[in-house]
This record gives C-alpha cells, sequence and structure tokens, in this order.
C-alpha cells in the first residue's frame, strides 16, 4: 500500500461531507440529502431554504461530552451561528447561511469545523486532561497550588468505540492512556499482537518523535496502572499504553494540545487499517509485520505529534 494511500484512508476528515458542506455554506446551494460513515460516527447531511442540518450519529456521544467533548466544542465552535441539539446517541446541528454573513473566512472556519467533530468528540476527554497537565505544571514552577485544588484527576474510564475501553490515568507529572485491544478473528489476534508488540518496541526509547508505549499481554495480567480497577472482560490481545509527559505541554498552544491529543484517540484507525492492510498482502503476512509499521503513526512522527 503506498504513502498516498495511507494517507487517504487516515485522512481525519470525510472528502464526501466536505463537499457537501461546502456546497451549501461556502457556495450557497442545496443538495439531497445524504448518509456518510466515517469510522466510528455516522454523519446525515440535508438542506433546505437556506438551512443546513447535520446529524451526527455516535453510539458513545453521552459519554464523551460529559467528560471534556462538550467544552471542547464549546471552544472551536465559538462564534459560530450553530443551532445544538442533543439527544442519547445523536447531536444535531443546524446552520443558517444567511447566519454566516458575507464572510468567507467565516464560512470556510464553519465548513473545518463542522467537518472535524468526529475528531473533537474523540479527543474531548483527552484534551481536557492534558489541559488539567499543563495548569498543574505551569502553576507548580510558580510554587502555587497544583490545577486549582492541587487534586489529581480521577482515573477516568470511557468507551469510545465498539471492543474497546480507554482509560486516561492522571500523574503528577504525565498522563497515561491505556486501551484495549480486542479482535473476533484468530488470525487478527495474532497479528494484532505482534503489532502491538512492535509499537512498544519502538515506543521503548522514546524520541522526539515518539511517544513512550507499553504493551501487556493478557497472561501477564492487568497493567500497573489499573491495578485495582474492576475488568468486566479481559481482551484477547492486550492493553497499549501511551504516556504524555508534562515535558510535551509545558507553555503549549491549545493547537498542540490538540496535535498530541489526536493520534492517540485516533490509533485504533490506524492499527485496524494496517491490520487489514498485511492481511491482504502475502509478504507482509509471511513477514508479520510490515515495515511501515515501526509506529511511524506521527505519536510518531508523520501527524504533526511531536514531542
Amino acid at each position: 500500500m503506498s504513502g498516498q494511500s495511507d494517507r487517504l484512508f487516515l485522512e481525519e476528515t470525510c472528502a464526501s461531507l466536505q463537499q457537501k458542506l461546502t456546497q451549501k455554506l461556502v457556495d450557497d446551494k442545496d443538495f439531497q440529502e445524504q448518509d456518510f460513515q466515517d469510522f466510528e460516527v455516522n454523519y446525515g447531511v440535508s438542506s433546505d431554504e437556506g438551512i443546513l442540518q447535520l446529524q451526527i450519529r455516535y453510539p458513545f456521544l453521552q459519554e464523551v461530552l460529559k467528560h471534556g467533548s462538550q467544552e471542547l466544542l464549546e471552544l472551536v465552535w465559538e462564534g459560530l451561528p450553530l443551532k445544538l441539539s442533543i439527544e442519547p446517541g445523536c447531536l444535531g446541528i443546524a446552520v443558517s447561511s444567511d447566519k454566516l454573513g458575507e464572510d468567507l473566512a467565516q464560512r470556510e472556519r464553519c465548513v473545518q469545523q463542522l467537518l472535524l467533530t468526529r475528531v473533537w468528540l474523540l479527543i474531548g476527554p483527552l484534551w481536557q486532561r492534558l489541559k488539567w497537565l499543563q495548569e498543574s505544571t505551569q502553576s507548580s514552577s510558580r510554587n502555587t497550588t497544583v490545577a486549582f485544588t492541587g487534586a489529581v484527576p480521577p482515573i477516568l474510564e470511557l468507551q469510545v468505540r465498539q471492543l474497546e475501553i480507554c482509560w486516561i490515568v492522571c500523574k503528577s507529572d504525565r498522563v497515561v492512556i491505556l486501551f484495549t485491544i480486542h479482535l473476533d478473528d484468530e488470525v487478527d489476534v495474532s497479528l494484532g499482537r505482534a503489532f502491538c508488540q512492535e509499537f512498544a518496541e519502538t515506543g521503548r526509547n522514546p524520541s522526539e518523535s515518539s511517544l513512550p508505549c507499553t504493551f501487556t499481554e493478557p497472561k501477564d495480567g492487568v497493567p500497573t496502572d489499573l491495578r485495582g480497577v474492576k475488568m468486566a472482560s479481559m481482551p484477547n490481545v492486550g492493553f497499549l499504553s501511551l504516556t504524555i509527559s508534562d515535558q510535551c505541554v509545558r507553555n503549549a498552544s491549545q493547537q498542540r494540545l490538540f496535535n498530541l491529543a489526536q493520534p492517540v484517540m485516533t490509533f485504533r484507525n490506524f492499527f485496524n487499517f494496517h491490520l487489514k492492510n498485511a492481511k491482504s498482502s502475502q509478504t507482509l503476512m509471511r513477514e508479520l509485520v510490515p515495515p511501515h509499521c515501526h509506529c511511524d503513526y506521527s505519536l510518531l512522527s508523520s501527524l504533526n505529534c511531536r514531542v
């Protein structure tokens, strides 16, 4: 699979949705109703009498909204004339083309922010805790109280995808993100375990373009950071963890925090892509782990997550 195909698959936004949003909000033209599947999220978009209606269906919507994603949406959508409605598993957004005015930059900004809704929903919980780490780091450097109360946020357990549980563990000098890796097919389990071992080996000696990464197999029990956490079931591949230190967020811009959170919280899409890619190639299957899977995933370097 070429690098170009990698980028197409791992693009952060849906090109078909972008076309529809641009058609209405920039070119001010109506179009027929259409649905789009974008990884974990399903979009339904329609246009009628100057109003664009966007329905975003995501089964774990309520969970992420209350743990940081709603705060993040309010931040990135500030100043945009959006009318929101929230129902279980569905976020509705109505945009009046007239209220956007004649400012082309404002219209294009609205398109871009709506396109990134999936990203904002996924990264909201981690962004909120990276913001806490940044605030506590800055407070500590001034010899004042740490992050308002000085309390470290409790461990956060989330389900953001089917067959995957995510924990975000805050510590005084870092944030650790752990994922369960569970796969249905026996071949996938063996290959997925080899991938995870490769990721962990690459992250054993973190550099300026990679984050520390560890992998724990089910036979070894739960990772140390999850000791005491009640497990409904054990994943058949194992637990993968990534660590973001206080040095990564010190004096970081808002965009920098986004860039740190995004590749971590969208890691599973990258993982699944290379898993399918390896299975479809006899050469990669013989080698078990493809050379381009050496965690160059911009946690790693290609996705602007330089630490």
